[in-house]
């Protein structure tokens, strides 16, 4: 997900990933990942407030030193 600059600071980015875990939720998701990288604090903040745990990088993101990567279960 993304949250262009001139509309960063608005209170938008919670929202939308309250939407993307609904949605995933309604697909039959139980659990949903994510990459984000270091360079990118309000991101690491929001998922961390939003109750992601880190995991070890998965994919292409496994040999990267700058992707942190999260998990966050479903239970809704």
């Amino acid at each position: 997900m993304y949250v262009r600059p001139p509309h960063r600071g608005r209170g938008l980015a919670r929202p939308i990933l309250n939407t993307l875990e609904d949605r995933a939720a309604a697909l039959g998701a139980k659990t949903v990942v994510l990459e984000t990288g270091i360079y990118q604090p309000a991101a690491v903040g929001l998922y961390e407030s939003a109750g992601y745990a880190r995991v070890p990088c998965f994919g292409a993101y496994t040999a990267s030193a700058t992707s942190v990567c999260y998990e966050k279960r479903l239970g809704r």
